[in-house]
Protein backbone atom coordinates (compact mmCIF):
# COMPACT_ATOMS: atom_id res chain seq x y z
CA UNK A 1 0.00 0.00 0.00
CA UNK A 2 3.15 2.26 0.78
CA UNK A 3 4.70 1.57 -2.74
CA UNK A 4 1.61 2.30 -4.33
CA UNK A 5 1.43 5.49 -2.67
CA UNK A 6 4.79 6.68 -3.38
CA UNK A 7 4.38 5.68 -7.25
CA UNK A 8 1.49 7.42 -7.41
CA UNK A 9 3.10 10.61 -5.71
CA UNK A 10 5.95 10.15 -8.08
CA UNK A 11 3.82 9.98 -10.91
CA UNK A 12 2.15 13.62 -9.92
CA UNK A 13 5.48 15.44 -10.08
CA UNK A 14 5.98 16.10 -13.64
CA UNK A 15 1.89 16.85 -14.51
CA UNK A 16 2.70 19.58 -11.26
CA UNK A 17 5.99 21.05 -13.06
CA UNK A 18 4.58 21.33 -16.59
CA UNK A 19 1.57 22.87 -15.42
CA UNK A 20 3.41 25.65 -13.77
CA UNK A 21 6.27 26.13 -16.15
CA UNK A 22 5.90 29.57 -18.28
CA UNK A 23 7.02 28.93 -22.14
CA UNK A 24 9.40 32.18 -23.18
CA UNK A 25 9.94 33.04 -19.50
CA UNK A 26 13.49 31.75 -18.20
CA UNK A 27 13.59 30.72 -14.15
CA UNK A 28 16.08 32.35 -12.15
CA UNK A 29 17.53 31.86 -8.74
CA UNK A 30 20.25 33.60 -6.57
CA UNK A 31 23.09 32.63 -8.42
CA UNK A 32 22.28 32.99 -11.93
CA UNK A 33 19.94 35.95 -11.71
CA UNK A 34 22.68 38.77 -11.66
CA UNK A 35 24.91 36.79 -14.16
CA UNK A 36 21.62 36.27 -16.83
CA UNK A 37 19.97 39.35 -16.26
CA UNK A 38 22.97 41.46 -16.72
CA UNK A 39 23.53 40.73 -20.06
CA UNK A 40 19.94 41.90 -21.13
CA UNK A 41 19.31 45.49 -22.14
CA UNK A 42 15.91 44.93 -19.99
CA UNK A 43 14.79 42.08 -17.72
CA UNK A 44 10.82 42.04 -16.86
CA UNK A 45 10.85 39.76 -14.01
CA UNK A 46 7.95 38.23 -11.75
CA UNK A 47 8.36 37.19 -7.80
CA UNK A 48 6.11 34.63 -6.76
CA UNK A 49 5.73 31.44 -5.10
CA UNK A 50 7.71 28.40 -6.02
CA UNK A 51 4.38 26.78 -8.53
CA UNK A 52 2.14 30.22 -9.55
CA UNK A 53 -1.48 29.80 -10.82
CA UNK A 54 -3.95 32.06 -11.32
CA UNK A 55 -5.23 34.52 -13.39
CA UNK A 56 -2.18 36.91 -12.59
CA UNK A 57 -0.05 34.22 -13.59
CA UNK A 58 -1.39 33.52 -16.79
CA UNK A 59 -1.17 36.93 -18.19
CA UNK A 60 2.31 37.25 -17.13
CA UNK A 61 2.29 33.82 -19.15
CA UNK A 62 1.04 35.45 -22.32
CA UNK A 63 3.05 38.30 -21.98
CA UNK A 64 6.37 36.12 -22.33
CA UNK A 65 5.00 33.85 -25.37
CA UNK A 66 4.68 37.48 -26.93
CA UNK A 67 8.07 38.66 -26.21
CA UNK A 68 9.96 35.46 -27.10
CA UNK A 69 11.19 37.19 -30.22
CA UNK A 70 12.26 40.55 -28.53
CA UNK A 71 15.75 40.08 -28.40
CA UNK A 72 16.94 42.65 -26.25
CA UNK A 73 14.17 41.80 -23.23
CA UNK A 74 14.42 38.52 -20.83
CA UNK A 75 11.49 37.83 -19.11
CA UNK A 76 11.74 35.43 -16.20
CA UNK A 77 10.18 34.37 -12.84
CA UNK A 78 11.99 34.05 -9.01
CA UNK A 79 10.21 31.42 -7.48
CA UNK A 80 10.10 31.50 -3.77
CA UNK A 81 9.85 28.80 -1.37
CA UNK A 82 8.67 29.59 1.95
CA UNK A 83 9.65 25.91 3.39
CA UNK A 84 12.81 23.73 3.20
CA UNK A 85 15.85 26.06 2.72
CA UNK A 86 13.70 28.69 1.62
CA UNK A 87 15.14 29.04 -1.82
CA UNK A 88 15.60 32.58 -3.37
CA UNK A 89 13.72 33.87 -0.36
CA UNK A 90 16.23 36.31 0.37
CA UNK A 91 16.55 37.27 -3.35
CA UNK A 92 13.12 38.37 -3.38
CA UNK A 93 13.34 39.85 0.14
CA UNK A 94 16.29 42.24 -1.20
CA UNK A 95 13.74 43.65 -4.02
CA UNK A 96 10.95 44.12 -1.58
CA UNK A 97 8.82 41.21 -2.35
CA UNK A 98 7.50 38.57 0.41
CA UNK A 99 5.15 35.96 0.07
CA UNK A 100 2.16 38.86 1.59
CA UNK A 101 2.64 41.00 -1.67
CA UNK A 102 3.36 38.06 -4.23
CA UNK A 103 3.63 38.28 -7.59
CA UNK A 104 5.20 41.71 -7.75
CA UNK A 105 6.71 42.28 -11.05
CA UNK A 106 10.26 44.42 -11.45
CA UNK A 107 11.16 45.96 -14.73
CA UNK A 108 15.53 45.91 -14.25
CA UNK A 109 16.86 48.22 -17.25
CA UNK A 110 20.46 48.04 -17.95
CA UNK A 111 22.36 51.11 -16.47
CA UNK A 112 20.18 51.70 -13.87
CA UNK A 113 20.57 51.05 -10.06
CA UNK A 114 17.07 49.84 -8.94
CA UNK A 115 14.29 48.44 -10.80
CA UNK A 116 10.94 49.97 -11.51
CA UNK A 117 7.65 47.99 -9.95
CA UNK A 118 4.53 47.28 -12.29
CA UNK A 119 1.96 49.12 -10.61
CA UNK A 120 -1.00 46.27 -10.67
CA UNK A 121 -3.53 48.53 -9.05
CA UNK A 122 -5.31 49.03 -12.06
CA UNK A 123 -5.01 45.42 -13.03
CA UNK A 124 -2.57 43.05 -13.69
CA UNK A 125 -3.64 42.15 -17.05
CA UNK A 126 -1.03 40.63 -20.35
CA UNK A 127 -1.85 44.44 -22.33
CA UNK A 128 -0.55 46.32 -19.00
CA UNK A 129 2.19 44.48 -18.97
CA UNK A 130 2.96 45.15 -22.41
CA UNK A 131 2.24 48.97 -22.13
CA UNK A 132 4.74 49.14 -18.74
CA UNK A 133 7.49 47.12 -20.99
CA UNK A 134 7.00 50.01 -23.93
CA UNK A 135 6.70 52.63 -21.96
CA UNK A 136 9.52 52.33 -19.54
CA UNK A 137 11.94 51.04 -22.15
CA UNK A 138 10.76 51.84 -25.51
CA UNK A 139 11.34 48.24 -26.74
CA UNK A 140 8.39 47.14 -29.08
CA UNK A 141 5.12 45.22 -28.00
CA UNK A 142 2.64 44.94 -29.95
CA UNK A 143 -0.81 46.06 -28.31
CA UNK A 144 -4.19 46.06 -28.93
CA UNK A 145 -5.33 47.94 -31.72
CA UNK A 146 -1.88 47.98 -32.94
CA UNK A 147 -0.93 47.69 -36.78
CA UNK A 148 2.98 46.64 -37.19
CA UNK A 149 3.06 48.54 -40.45
CA UNK A 150 1.69 51.52 -39.14
CA UNK A 151 3.75 51.78 -35.82
CA UNK A 152 6.84 51.83 -38.09
CA UNK A 153 5.73 54.73 -39.80
CA UNK A 154 4.70 56.30 -36.22
CA UNK A 155 7.75 55.78 -35.17
CA UNK A 156 9.23 56.56 -38.41
CA UNK A 157 6.75 60.38 -38.43
CA UNK A 158 8.01 61.19 -34.99
CA UNK A 159 11.91 60.67 -36.06
CA UNK A 160 11.51 63.54 -38.92
CA UNK A 161 10.77 67.06 -38.95
CA UNK A 162 9.00 69.58 -41.67
CA UNK A 163 7.86 68.11 -44.80
CA UNK A 164 9.02 64.60 -44.29
CA UNK A 165 6.44 64.21 -42.43
CA UNK A 166 3.79 65.15 -44.90
CA UNK A 167 5.46 62.81 -46.96
CA UNK A 168 4.89 59.97 -44.41
CA UNK A 169 1.48 60.83 -43.48
CA UNK A 170 1.00 60.01 -47.39
CA UNK A 171 2.63 56.66 -46.99
CA UNK A 172 0.16 56.43 -43.95
CA UNK A 173 -2.90 56.70 -46.03
CA UNK A 174 -1.43 54.45 -48.78
CA UNK A 175 -0.98 51.75 -46.07
CA UNK A 176 -4.59 52.30 -45.38
CA UNK A 177 -5.85 51.04 -48.43
CA UNK A 178 -4.36 47.72 -47.53
CA UNK A 179 -6.04 47.26 -44.24
CA UNK A 180 -8.28 44.46 -43.51
CA UNK A 181 -11.51 45.27 -42.13
CA UNK A 182 -10.84 44.65 -38.23
CA UNK A 183 -7.62 47.06 -39.21
CA UNK A 184 -9.84 49.78 -40.91
CA UNK A 185 -10.83 51.91 -37.71
CA UNK A 186 -6.86 52.06 -36.26
CA UNK A 187 -5.56 52.84 -39.64
CA UNK A 188 -7.92 56.26 -39.15
CA UNK A 189 -6.98 56.74 -35.66
CA UNK A 190 -3.23 57.08 -37.01
CA UNK A 191 -4.08 59.40 -39.63
CA UNK A 192 -5.84 61.28 -37.57
CA UNK A 193 -2.94 61.76 -34.68
CA UNK A 194 -0.78 62.57 -37.49
CA UNK A 195 -2.58 65.53 -38.79
CA UNK A 196 -3.16 66.81 -35.51
CA UNK A 197 0.75 66.40 -35.11
CA UNK A 198 0.67 68.81 -38.41
CA UNK A 199 -1.54 70.84 -37.01
CA UNK A 200 -0.84 71.60 -33.33
CA UNK A 201 2.88 70.10 -33.17
CA UNK A 202 4.36 67.61 -31.00
CA UNK A 203 2.44 68.71 -27.82
CA UNK A 204 -0.41 67.24 -28.88
CA UNK A 205 0.28 63.54 -28.29
CA UNK A 206 0.62 64.95 -24.47
CA UNK A 207 -2.22 66.67 -24.55
CA UNK A 208 -4.70 64.40 -26.65
CA UNK A 209 -3.28 61.16 -23.99
CA UNK A 210 -4.49 63.33 -21.14
CA UNK A 211 -7.80 63.78 -22.87
CA UNK A 212 -8.54 60.37 -23.39
CA UNK A 213 -7.15 58.59 -20.10
CA UNK A 214 -9.85 61.40 -18.41
CA UNK A 215 -12.95 59.83 -20.54
CA UNK A 216 -11.80 56.43 -20.09
CA UNK A 217 -11.59 56.70 -16.10
CA UNK A 218 -15.46 58.43 -16.36
CA UNK A 219 -18.59 56.83 -16.77
CA UNK A 220 -18.58 55.44 -20.16
CA UNK A 221 -19.77 52.21 -21.30
CA UNK A 222 -17.41 49.17 -22.06
CA UNK A 223 -17.51 49.12 -25.28
CA UNK A 224 -16.68 52.89 -25.13
CA UNK A 225 -13.59 52.04 -23.13
CA UNK A 226 -12.29 49.59 -25.22
CA UNK A 227 -12.25 52.37 -28.41
CA UNK A 228 -10.17 54.65 -25.92
CA UNK A 229 -7.86 51.94 -24.73
CA UNK A 230 -7.10 51.30 -28.75
CA UNK A 231 -6.27 54.92 -28.97
CA UNK A 232 -4.36 55.01 -26.35
CA UNK A 233 -2.15 52.14 -26.93
CA UNK A 234 -1.67 54.06 -30.39
CA UNK A 235 -1.20 57.36 -28.70
CA UNK A 236 1.93 55.37 -27.05
CA UNK A 237 3.42 54.54 -30.29
CA UNK A 238 3.74 58.06 -31.25
CA UNK A 239 5.50 58.34 -27.44
CA UNK A 240 8.05 56.11 -27.62
CA UNK A 241 10.15 58.33 -29.49
CA UNK A 242 9.23 61.41 -29.23
CA UNK A 243 7.85 62.23 -25.30
CA UNK A 244 10.40 59.65 -23.56
CA UNK A 245 13.54 60.48 -25.76
CA UNK A 246 14.52 56.98 -26.84
CA UNK A 247 15.52 55.56 -30.00
CA UNK A 248 13.11 52.90 -31.06
CA UNK A 249 14.74 50.00 -33.69
CA UNK A 250 13.58 50.71 -37.05
CA UNK A 251 13.32 47.12 -37.96
CA UNK A 252 10.42 46.35 -35.53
Amino acid sequence: MQLLYFLCLLSSIPFTYQATTTSGSVELDEFSFDKITGKFEASLIKFDVAFPYGDKHDAFVALAKDAKDVDDLLVGEVGVKDYGEKENEELARKYGATKENFPIVKLFIKGKSEPIQFDDSKGFSTDALRRFVRENTGLYLSLPGCVKELDKLAIKFMKTKGDDRKKILKETENAQKNLSTKEAPSGKIYKTIMEKILEKGDDFIKTETERVKKLQSGKVSDEKKKELGIRLNILQTFQLYDIKGRNVKDDL
